[in-house]
């Protein structure tokens, strides 16, 4: 929270807003401030973490504290206002934000919408039988909270995946792991301590040898990732170069990356194959009919005519992909932000002063790793990957975070130029954004940045199986 004292009275000063508050956002609001540039940001969630919260899998909780820490000392500044919980479009409406007066309105507001399961009619089974990822993800994170109020999720066995890529296999993970602990609840009792994370690292057979049980004596169905094309051409490993030795390399690598995590979580795989309609019974789902494709040699699907078969689950889990959330007012091209002019600027078309900078404008969500950013990523650490994937995918997205934050640099830069050409807001306009930013925050109960998160930021799941192991260990 500002100092209004000391900063508010120097009103010679631009002021710029910024809509969402993690990785990218968080770094223009910090780059902006270090040039004495007062920014106000905005996030529709309580905390500004992003996907790093929400989106990571839990067991990634070494690699979210560190980033996350990188957030708080950003936005932890003089010149920088946070305000929580407001969504632009819902609580303020977008003209509103530009009319305010700012210098310069940023969005940086991430892709939190997941693509939609292209089945017709399906959607009326949403949040029953039919989980999106991005819900997925957040129940995962934060069911283990005493004061956990989200969605519920039950996962069913016999579950049913559609999707590729890491966050799919991350996906695949959850689910069975959740299988596996309701499994040795119901045989061993509830009060029984398990833990993900170490099963997480170890994988499912090795975690079950300390209690004396293999995989088969659970009893379970197991759940089954579907793929549109082959195991090989799974965007698992990005080919070094152009080349097609490159590229057959690439393809080798990530059909054992799924082989090892199939092994590891004894998950069963669909390749060519894409859901076109479903089954129902009674108002509920009972399963697919999936489409049969073939995959060229340069991945290019052909549907084969008249070859459908029916898949028999109650329980569908999309991970398609994400996409921005749309705001009413911004201008679209597909699922993109429409831009206009300098493509290192990103400037909203129709607007002089509105600007986009990473997944809001790339139309891309899924948190990038090796697909987008292989040349950061050695055959050594791959080759790690396959035995060590969590730290693997912990370098590979920090590479990537570092690459938005210099991305983000390059665009702030160029942004803080043009507000040289542009006039500094009056007094009576900075009093007015001041003011209103105020009541925003009052109306959370919002005081200042550093005792705010430490009111919000949740109990970590390693904490409470930490207090369990102790709380064991004292009884013996």
């Amino acid at each position: 929270m500002w100092n209004k004292n000391l900063d508010h009275s120097q009103k010679k000063s631009h002021y710029v807003a910024i809509v969402g508050g993690s990785v990218s956002g968080s770094e223009a609001a910090a780059m902006l401030a270090d040039k004495g540039v007062r920014v106000v940001v905005l996030d529709q969630n309580t905390l500004p973490y992003g996907k790093l919260e929400d989106g990571l899998p839990k067991w990634h909780h070494n690699l979210r504290d560190k980033q996350e820490a990188e957030i708080d000392k950003k936005l932890d500044q003089n010149l920088i206002r946070f305000i929580p919980n407001i969504k632009v479009g819902k609580d303020i409406s977008f003209k509103d934000l530009v009319d305010l007066g700012f210098t310069a309105v940023i969005l940086a507001n991430g892709a939190w919408k997941d693509r939609p399961l292209p089945v017709a009619g399906i959607e009326k089974f949403k949040d029953t039988q039919l989980i999106y990822q991005n819900d997925l993800l957040k129940w995962y994170n934060h069911y283990h909270e005493p004061d956990y109020k989200g969605k519920q999720y039950d996962i069913t066995d016999g579950a049913i995946v559609i999707g590729g890529g890491l966050a799919s296999l991350d996906v695949m993970k959850i689910v069975m792991m959740e299988l596996v602990e309701k499994a040795l609840k119901e045989k061993l009792g509830k009060d029984i301590l398990v833990d993900q994370f170490e099963m997480e690292k170890k994988g499912i057979d090795k975690y079950l040898e300390k209690f004396g049980l293999k995989y088969d004596d659970l009893g379970l169905k197991g759940a089954t990732l579907i793929y549109r094309r082959q195991a090989k051409h799974m965007p698992l490993k990005q080919p070094q170069g152009g080349t097609q030795e490159a590229k057959e390399k690439a393809q080798v690598v990530s059909q054992r990356i799924l082989d090892n995590y199939k092994k590891k979580f004894h998950f069963d795989f669909i390749p060519e194959a894409t859901p076109v309609d479903y089954i129902e019974e009674n108002g509920k789902l009972k399963g697919l009919i999936l489409q049969k494709f073939q995959t060229l040699d340069d991945g290019k699907l052909i549907p084969i005519k008249n070859e459908t078969f029916p898949i028999y689950t109650e329980q569908v889990i999309s991970s398609i992909g994400s996409i921005p959330e749309k705001i009413e007012g911004v201008p679209y091209d597909g699922d993109r932000i429409k831009t206009e002019g300098d493509e290192d600027i990103s400037r909203i078309a129709g607007y002089k002063n509105v600007f986009a900078i990473g997944n809001a404008v790339t139309g891309k969500g899924n948190i990038k790793t090796a697909k987008e950013h292989g040349s950061m990523v050695t055959q050594r650490l791959l080759d790690e990957y396959l035995e060590k994937n969590t730290q693997a995918f912990d370098m590979e997205l920090e590479a990537y975070n570092q690459e938005i934050r210099e991305k983000t640099d390059n665009k702030i830069g160029k942004i803080f130029k043009e507000l040289f050409n542009k006039e500094l807001p009056d007094d009576a306009t900075v009093d007015h954004i001041w003011e209103v930013s105020k009541e925003y925050q009052d109306k959370v109960g919002y005081k200042d940045y550093k005792s705010w998160v430490a009111l919000h930021k949740p109990i970590r799941y390693e904490e409470i199986i930490s207090d369990k192991k102790n709380a064991d260990e004292a009884k013996q």
